[in-house]
Parts: structure tokens; sequence; C-alpha cells
């Protein structure tokens, strides 16, 4: 079951995930691969339906991309990523690329916490259209959790079916 929040506020959009540091754990995840959705696991609520181009040429990275389609309702995509291998986690950013296929629409990205399903952090910027920019959250600490999920969420209710493609899921943490 996916869950969703949907809550108006302002993000950051373009850049880069954080500045330099002396170290670097960086993990990735552009959808690669015949079948992204045995890692990521997609829902919505409404007309809103996750999906996914493969091969489409019109990823931000590699050769695939996700989607989220809303009208009246929300979609969203999310992957788990295990923190084990990433120590110290206590200066860290995640960061999705949006290409949103309108004018422009307020996107989110969430991190969440499956003990409790609870929102560690989260952005929702408005991401004009006309191609792929980065939408990041810095600043964060993990070191006491031992996952997390990476949501990408888009909510729409004004019947205007928009899509939204997503690529290029990261997490860096700087020591």
């Amino acid at each position: 079951m996916l869950i969703a929040i949907v809550v108006a506020s302002t993000g950051t959009v373009a850049g880069t995930a954080s500045p330099a540091h002396a170290g670097l754990i960086d993990w990735v995840d552009s959808l690669e691969g015949p079948t992204p959705w045995t890692t990521w696991e997609g829902g919505g609520q409404g007309d809103g339906v996750a999906g996914y181009d493969i091969n489409g040429g019109v990823a931000y990275s590699g050769l695939n991309d996700g989607w989220l389609y809303v009208g009246n309702g929300w979609a969203a995509n999310r992957i788990r990523k295990p923190l084990a291998s990433m120590s110290p986690r206590f200066n860290c950013s995640a960061a999705v690329w949006f290409n949103v296929l309108a004018s422009g629409a307020q996107v989110g990205l969430q991190i969440w916490d499956p003990n409790g399903w609870r929102v560690i952090a989260e952005t929702y910027p408005w991401v004009a259209g006309g191609g792929y920019r980065q939408v990041y959250i810095t600043g964060l600490n993990l070191q006491s959790y031992g996952e997390i999920y990476l949501q990408v969420i888009y909510g729409n209710n004004n019947g205007v079916r928009t899509y939204i493609r997503f690529d290029h899921m990261q997490l860096q943490c700087y020591y």
C-alpha cells in the first residue's frame, strides 16, 4: 500500500545536491533494466497512475525513466533503500530529476521511514516545464534509520491530465 501526504511548501529546484566534501558515498537508481517495477512501487488515487518508459528515448540518464499521470488525484512511485552500506549517515542529501510535460507543476520528493510510515523529510517545489530539473533535499541525518523509502509524488485536482517524468534518484552521504 502506498501512503501519500500532499502538502504545499516551497522546495529547491536546480543546482547540485550538496557542496563537495572530503568523502562521498553515492547511490543512484535510474530505473534501468527491463523491469524497474520489480524495485520501484507505484500507486495512486483517483485517476493517478504511475508507470515507466522503457527504452523510450526520454530519460534524463540511461534508457528508462518513470512517470506519474494525474488529472484528479495523486500518483507516486517509491524505492526502498537499505542504509547499512552508507556510513556515516549524518550529512546526506537526496535528489531526483523531474520533467514536467506541461507549463509547470508542483511536484514532491519525500523521504519515508517505513518503521511506522513517518515522513523524515519532504519538499514540494514548483517545477517549470520544458526539460528535466533537479529537486533535492539536503541536511539529512539518517544515522538512526536502517532503511528508508525515497518517493516521488504528484497531486492534481484541476482535471487537466498531466504527465510528470522522473529519473536518476540519488542518495549521497558526505564525510
